[in-house]
């Protein structure tokens, strides 16, 4: 990453061109001004990643800088210089927001060595701001899709319990997005900052479950070489998302339940109580009442799990979200792939429209990697998705094009314009490149058959 760009702001001039020419040298891309309000000016209509001003100055003073500075961006270090070597004035300099504080005449040496420490720890708030961007594109609201009223709910609902401690219980078919809902609660609440630790219940045989949730001592099991941690010391004072929790065993729901009630308990092997502070948030697919009903489920543990819950729609109950989600995914996976691919052709969108999706949004995602993959035209075909898929064009076909018998051109033209704005979520433009017609024409008919309904 290049050197940081620096505001010199000093009264003497030959000590500021002075200053100025050696930090240009050092790569620094340094502005000078010799006033205050100057600067101020800069400040207010330039970013400069480092600040460094005189402490007395013909119109104000280097306080009144720091206070600007940081009233615009706290982040931005600030460097004092002042020929008082006064230790009150460092103080007052250091209370006001100043990083650092040098005396004139000015050591070089000691300025270039407070310039790359403030910008090593520059780079690191840089690092983490961005990473912190990339955690919530990946795992906040933006990691979830829909305007249907049932994704609003889901929406809503997260909003009002991840700032709570409450275990949270998911519900929702496979593929219905269950950790993504699981990492937007998270990091919406105060454990953000926390380790977000995942397991797959489903996945793992009765020891290895019970070894990756409480961890095992040295010797517990044969193959167990050495001590290891379980998934509850690793998400201490963070989050565990439990996928597939109707699938514990008896032996591992009461030890679950323990830690629920206590916060305890026990590497597999040892005989020391640990302690971990965990948010649970599990999730499941199975009805877990009816789980109970067969004997297969605590009902002691489920009330310990089902504090809040959340119900999943299904794609199937949202298609109206459909048309946003194969954009999205459409301009994830032509970025991907370097392919330049416009969209949809009409066919194609009534199929992903009236498909039942029982693998949900995953598969959904799925089929429009494949569809992009598969590919050749600006326009993607029934032939790149999915043979499963693709060969549900003949009832998408009957259901789309059925017209009785005495319709006029006028309710045909009606019906497949608004049959079009409902594939592609309402929009115009794509609805209007579809059918090969102008956006105008379609917001002139929309316009007529309000009138005729007035």
């Amino acid at each position: 990453m290049k050197k940081p760009g620096i505001l010199l702001v000093d009264d003497d001039k030959n000590t500021a061109d002075g200053l100025r020419k050696i930090l240009i040298q050092d790569g620094y891309d340094t502005i000078c001004v010799y006033t205050g309000n100057e600067a101020l000016n800069l400040i207010e209509t330039n970013h400069f990643d480092i600040v460094i001003t005189d402490m007395k100055l013909p119109d104000i003073s280097g306080f009144t800088i720091i206070e600007k500075v940081k009233k615009k961006d706290a982040d931005i270090p600030i460097i004092m210089i002042t020929a008082f070597s006064s230790l009150q004035t460092a103080i007052d300099a250091m209370k006001k927001g100043a990083d650092d504080y040098l005396t004139k005449p000015v050591n070089i040496d000691e300025l270039e060595l407070i310039l790359k420490k403030i910008w090593e720890k520059q780079l690191l708030i840089i690092q983490n701001r961005e990473l912190r961007q990339q955690l919530d594109d990946k795992y906040g609201f933006s990691g979830l899709i829909g305007n249907t009223p049932e994704m609003q709910h889901v929406f809503k609902t997260i909003t009002e319990v991840a700032p709570a401690a409450a275990t949270v219980l998911i519900y929702g078919e496979t593929g219905t997005g269950k950790e993504l809902v699981a990492h937007a609660i998270h990091y919406n609440s105060e454990r953000r900052d926390k380790p977000f630790v995942a397991l797959h219940c489903a996945s793992l045989s009765e020891g290895v479950l019970e070894s990756e949730l409480f961890g095992h001592e040295k010797g517990a099991f044969t193959g167990a070489v050495s001590e290891r941690r379980g998934r509850f010391e690793l998400a201490d004072g963070g989050s565990l998302f439990l996928d597939e929790i109707g699938e514990l065993n008896s032996h591992v729901q009461i030890k679950l339940l323990r830690v629920l009630e206590t916060g305890c308990f026990e590497r597999v092997g040892g005989e020391t109580t640990l302690e971990s502070d965990v948010r649970i948030i599990a999730a499941t697919n199975k009805d877990l009442e009816e789980e109970i009903k067969e004997g297969r489920f605590r009902e002691d543990l489920y009330y310990r799990l089902n504090v809040i819950n959340l119900v999943l729609p299904t794609l199937r109950e949202r298609r109206e979200d459909i048309g946003l989600l194969t954009d999205n995914f459409l301009v994830k996976y032509a970025a991907k792939n370097k392919k330049d691919i416009k969209g949809f052709s009409p066919q194609c969108a009534r199929i992903l429209h009236n498909y039942d999706w029982p693998g949900n949004v995953r598969e959904l995602e799925n089929a429009v990697e494949r569809a992009v993959v598969m590919a050749r035209n600006e326009f993607i075909e029934p032939d790149n998705l999915p043979s499963n898929i693709s060969q549900s064009i003949k009832k998408a076909r009957k259901d789309t094009f059925r017209i009785p018998a005495g319709t006029t051109m006028k309710e045909v033209e009606k019906k497949v314009i608004l049959d079009t704005l409902q594939t592609t979520n309402g929009s115009k433009s794509k609805a209007a490149k579809i059918l090969g017609i102008s956006t105008r024409k379609i917001e002139y008919k929309i316009k007529e058959w309000s009138n005729n309904n007035e």
